[in-house]
């Protein structure tokens, strides 16, 4: 946006001094753009200074959100001795202990027929003998009435019934197979009943009719229609994947570098935000400071590692987050490590707590840091518009002192040709006075 200079290019021997008027005057008239062009740069370094605030805090409230989940299962991992046949996740409520899951006799499938015989035509061969067609899944029947008795319309019918099944239409060299497949696992019956008033034909083989899971967890028999057992052990599910003969071990266990992972995110987070802030306070303060996120962040930063903390059931000493005399913090696995299990019990009361401990600051730092919806976001976006408000003053006044330009070049033109012509007329009457005089004298008045 800045204004292209004029070059004077005169005639007369002032063609230069006229030059520096014409820059002189640019120079004043564009002293307000500065003012505006500074006042820009401003906007753009704070806009660029909170995408840094934002994303430490960004990473400081997700690193504190990622504490509730591991709290609420006390640190607790799953692992599975074989996790080709069993594989194990803990969850909330997870204690440390082991399982035994054995005689893994059947593994949940859906059930998925096709029709016992092919049609030539999928648009225009009869499929029913009779009128309408019982469809039945488990112990539901429904009565279907297709718009016409072919395969696509008997598709489409089941695809609408609402049963939890899916039907198409499989297509072979010489023949087309209505196929039906349950949507979910589980030995049920799965029927397609032709005449069912009379003959109760069914049109479906009956080759696959869905299995259930069944296995022994420590022994007790189990069967259900899913592969997924998240019913019968507290804080951990299970995923069957093969039959097996051979016992399965599902150990759950108190992780604790996965715990002390966790809290030194936390803890790179903190110094993260913490070296944001301090460039914008003291005596070097950057162009942010003085601003209410600023102060905010402050506050969050001094409450998140506040003795008070340790009223709620721990401390972060404790866990092993260690303060420097500078408020620098840092964290030692091995204090962690050392720390009794009771106490470690106890510092998940408060650890990943929503509405205290460390992870209850994470939705006040999302809200702050939040891309969309975020109070820095808002800066940013005020930020945006003031910036797009600077550059269409400039423009704006660039436009003004580009015609003021052009119109005083114009001016400064004429008066250099007038300039010009007058030096002419005085050599000219220079010359003829010199001539008068080798008339009259004989010589030049000046020898």
């Amino acid at each position: 946006m800045g204004l292209s200079p004029l070059t004077f290019t005169g005639a007369s021997k002032y063609s230069s001094d006229l030059q520096t008027i014409l820059n002189r005057a640019v120079q004043i008239a564009q002293i307000p753009v500065k003012s505006l062009q500074n006042q820009d740069s401003d906007a753009l370094q704070r806009k660029s200074l909170w995408a840094g605030v934002r994303t430490s805090v960004a990473g400081l409230a997700q690193g504190l959100s990622a504490l509730n989940p591991l709290a609420a299962r006390s640190a607790v991992t799953a692992t599975s001795s074989d996790a080709s046949v069993v594989t194990a996740v803990a969850v909330a409520g997870a204690t440390a202990t082991s399982y035994s899951i054995d005689s893994i006799t059947s593994i949940a499938s859906a059930a998925t027929e096709r029709s016992a015989v092919g049609y030539a035509n999928s648009a225009t061969t009869p499929v029913a003998t009779v009128g309408p067609l019982d469809l039945v899944v488990g112990s539901t029947h429904k009565r279907l009435t297709p718009t016409s008795n072919n395969l696509v319309a008997i598709r489409d019918a089941i695809n609408s019934s609402g049963l939890g099944v899916t039907a198409s239409i499989i297509t072979a060299p010489n023949a087309n197979y209505l196929s039906v497949a349950a949507n979910s696992p589980g030995a049920t019956t799965l029927q397609l009943i032709d005449d069912p008033e009379g003959a109760a034909t069914n049109l479906l083989t009956s080759s696959n009719q869905g299995t259930d899971a069944v296995f022994k967890l420590n022994g007790i028999e189990v069967r259900q229609k899913s592969n997924t057992v998240n019913s019968l052990i507290p804080g951990a599910v299970l995923t069957l994947h093969d039959k097996s003969a051979a016992p399965v071990t599902v150990t759950l266990a108190t992780d604790r570098q996965a715990l002390g992972n966790s809290i030194n995110a936390v803890v790179a987070g903190y110094s993260a935000v913490r070296n944001q802030l301090l460039a914008q306070v003291g005596g070097n303060a950057g162009l942010l400071t003085g601003n209410p996120i600023i102060g905010q962040l402050q506050d969050v930063l001094r409450r998140l590692v506040s003795p008070q903390q340790a009223g709620l059931g721990g401390s972060l000493s404790d866990l092993g987050v260690e303060f420097s005399s500078a408020g620098e913090i840092s964290f030692k696995q091995d204090t962690l490590n050392s720390l009794p299990e009771d106490a470690l019990r106890q510092s998940f009361q408060w650890l990943g707590s929503k509405t205290s401990g460390l992870s209850s600051f994470a939705s006040t730092l999302s809200r702050i840091s939040d891309p969309v919806s975020g109070s820095i976001k808002a800066e940013q976006d005020g930020l945006d518009r003031s910036d797009k408000n600077f550059r269409n003053q400039i423009q704006t006044l660039n436009d003004r002192i580009s015609v003021m330009q052009t119109n005083l070049m114009s001016r400064l033109q004429k008066a250099d040709s007038l300039l010009a012509a007058l030096e002419q007329q005085q050599t000219q009457l220079g010359a003829s006075v010199q001539g008068l005089n080798l008339v009259l004298y004989g010589k030049n008045q000046s020898q």
